[in-house]
């Protein structure tokens, strides 16, 4: 099979599996609301919000380092594994140690059980993940597709079961882990039977690995910051009421963004990474996936900047006429990022973590200085001034990141970044 035909195999499945996820995501929470109090989902949304942060260094960056060598030795596989998991298994250390203070600072006791429970994802994530991401590797992406979606549904039996027997907040928590620990005990048992690991840890021979991770690592850490940046300082800046209300346009514009490009660039990592000794083919590839992408999210934003109105009445009800300016101003904010989402792919391909962590610094660095100037102007030109910046980010971006990463000129990247093509978005 070509890879282009694994390609768009890898793009079905990826599809189904994350509407089949966010339905089944959707479900369990309509259904446990009619068992549970809203204090449950706020004592697990802590204990998330926490995990979520040392998630992003669970993973090491040994996940993008994999994708992007091609020869790895059973070696190198094996101290990878055993790496990833010794730090993974330090990190549950470190939440049992820090539950007690969590617990006693937010004054709620249950916190202190639920806590190591749901932490012991993070240990059954370091088990499978390698193997998780091997498949991901070999565009075997209806397995993992699969695994996804038979783990979120009995998940959601469990959770249902659980709520039914009165099980309150652990019938959540229960499921939860369950979900992590069958999808990941999966990938373990069936990597093993093609990639074995050996009782082998050498960090010598996985420098290079360690090296890009580190800086993936980095890069994901100020992207953490930079993604809520803006609202952070907005809370202080502005009243909760303005808040709230560009909370809610932001997260309605993210919103096409969050669905249409993870199904993309999860497939395009590794695609593109088997291109890496091929600069000719690596830029005409790329260049082909940032039309793709680009083309998708221009018609979607332009199309969210018209009807605005209808939408924003359709989710969020009436009264919320004062956020139509802020959705719109922030769907041209939104063209700019998606443009840019792709090159985390190419940063795959090539393995150039460092560059990606530096550039990741630098908008660390605008996006602040932004949302204070625009504050001058009202929250609007909080808006106006973030989207301004990440316009006049546009260049630096083309010089500094894929420039330096594949020879292509400016203009081929404007083309392909705006000649919006109807006819390839069908094709595909």
């Amino acid at each position: 099979m070509d890879i282009r035909s694994t390609v768009l195999k890898g793009v079905k499945w990826t599809t189904v599996s994350t509407i089949v996820l966010a339905v089944v995501a959707i479900l369990k929470i309509s259904i446990l609301t009619r068992f549970l109090d809203k204090s449950a989902f706020g004592l697990v949304a802590i204990v998330t919000f926490i995990l979520t942060f040392m998630e992003l260094f669970n993973d090491m960056g040994i996940s993008t380092a994999i994708l992007h060598k091609q020869d790895i030795s059973e070696k190198q596989y094996s101290s990878l594994y055993w790496t990833n998991l010794i730090f993974s298994s330090a990190l549950y250390g470190l939440v049992c140690l820090i539950t007690p203070l969590v617990a006693s600072f937010y004054d709620q006791p249950t916190l202190s059980e639920i806590m190591p429970l749901l932490g012991l994802n993070l240990v059954f994530t370091g088990i499978g993940r390698q193997f998780r991401v091997i498949k991901q590797k070999e565009m075997n992406f209806k397995s993992l597709a699969i695994v996804d979606i038979f783990s979120a549904v009995t998940s959601l039996i469990l959770a249902l079961f659980l709520a039914i027997k009165g099980q309150g907040i652990y019938s959540l928590v229960y499921s939860t882990v369950f979900q992590f620990f069958f999808s990941n005990l999966f990938f373990l048992m069936t990597g093993l039977k093609r990639h074995r690991v050996k009782f082998y840890c050498n960090f010598m021979i996985i420098s290079d690995f360690l090296r890009i991770g580190v800086f993936q690592v980095g890069g994901q850490l100020a992207n953490y910051f930079n993604r809520d940046l803006d609202v952070l300082i907005i809370g202080k800046l502005f009243s909760a009421d303005i808040l709230g209300g560009y909370s809610l346009a932001k997260q309605l514009v993210f919103r096409p963004f969050q669905l249409i490009n993870p199904i993309i660039i999860k497939v395009a990592s590794p695609a593109l990474a088997k291109f890496q000794d091929d600069t000719v083919k690596l830029k005409s590839n790329y260049l082909r996936l940032l039309n793709i992408v680009s083309s998708i999210n221009i018609l979607t934003y332009l199309i969210m900047l018209v009807f605005t109105p209808i939408i924003v009445s359709i989710l969020y009800g009436n009264g919320y006429e004062s956020i139509h300016m802020v959705v719109r101003i922030l769907c041209i904010y939104m063209i700019f990022r998606a443009i840019g989402n792709p090159v985390g792919s190419l940063v795959v391909a090539t393995g150039r973590t460092d560059l990606d962590f530096n550039w990741n610094m630098i908008t660390l660095i605008v996006t602040p200085l932004s949302v204070v100037i625009g504050s001058s102007f009202g929250i609007e030109g909080v808006a106006f001034a973030l989207t301004m910046a990440m316009i006049f980010l546009y260049y630096p971006s083309w010089r500094f990141l894929i420039k330096r990463m594949i020879n292509v000129t400016f203009l081929d990247y404007v083309i392909a970044c705006f000649k919006i093509n109807v006819k390839t978005i069908l094709n595909k």
